[in-house]
């Protein structure tokens, strides 16, 4: 299969998880806390998949919890992705000061892991989703503002650069409409990478337990199939469709990744030859 064709349809596979979370109301008749039926019923008798222990329809769980999981994904994402940029071309813009002190505290906290990081912080501090969200935006941005600031650093001694100089153009002008541009495909697939890492590290969080509990997402679907007996007990519509859906798109972002690499890094195609 070829890459377009791969990209393609992980493309169609991501819209779909979108159109389910925006329809959640037409897909399902149920609220995802609201008590349908008895508790750990099979699936059938207008529950798709299910019941948990508390009474809840399993399948409208998992509909509603794209909502969340997705929203918490892709924001984190684009705030990661908005600090990297925009810290990344003005930095390796002006350089000099500047560039040194920024750079020499990214050495210092690059080497800090991430996700035990998190667990520290929110333990302590105990945020809610949204203050998680942007916590993990902040702490992903880390890792993009080098990559920006190697492609600005590169940029900002080229031929079309100097000639803006030369002719008076405002640095504000030079950095939004000739290097950003440039840099762009190193933003889309910088994006695509964190909503993939992100995405499942939110769900990690949820999993452990530390976010607001009551908040329905797939990692907490996981964790509640978990901790109630789910798996001991064999109930698989319970524990199974959460993580489904949760490598379903986790895969689909890593091969829009795989298909960008191609046009993106020149060593793939030479190396195919």
């Amino acid at each position: 299969m070829s890459r377009m064709m791969i990209l393609w349809v992980s493309v169609a596979i991501l819209c779909a998880y979108f159109a389910v979370a925006f329809s959640a109301p037409l897909i399902t008749s149920f609220g995802p806390t609201e008590i349908t039926g008895k508790p750990l019923q099979h699936p059938g008798n207008g529950h798709l998949l299910g019941t948990n222990d508390l009474g809840q329809d399993i399948f409208s769980q998992l509909i509603y919890g794209a909502r969340i999981t997705l929203l918490f994904g892709f924001c984190s994402a684009l705030l990661s992705v908005s600090i990297s940029t925009s810290l990344g071309i003005i930095i390796g813009y002006y350089g000099g000061l500047l560039d040194e002190i920024v750079s020499r505290s990214i050495d210092v906290v690059m080497p800090i892991p991430m996700f035990p990081l998190l667990i520290v912080l929110t333990t302590f501090f105990s945020p809610g989703v949204l203050q998680i969200s942007i916590l993990m935006g902040i702490l992903s941005s880390i890792y993009g503002i080098r990559i920006i600031r190697a492609q600005v650093l590169s940029l900002s001694q080229t031929y079309f650069v100097e000639g803006a100089r030369a002719i008076g153009a405002s640095d504000f002008h030079i950095m939004f409409r000739h290097i950003l541009p440039n840099v762009m495909p190193v933003i889309m697939v910088k994006f695509v990478s964190s909503s993939q890492h992100l995405l499942v590290m939110g769900v990690g969080l949820s999993f452990i337990g530390l976010w607001d509990t009551t908040t329905v997402d797939w990692g907490t679907m996981i964790q509640n199939s978990y901790s109630s007996g789910g798996l001991a007990l064999g109930l698989w519509w319970w524990l199974l469709p959460p993580g489904i859906a949760v490598i379903g798109i986790s895969l689909a972002l890593a091969m829009i990744g795989y298909s960008f690499e191609e046009k993106f890094n020149p060593k793939v195609g030479v190396n195919r030859i």
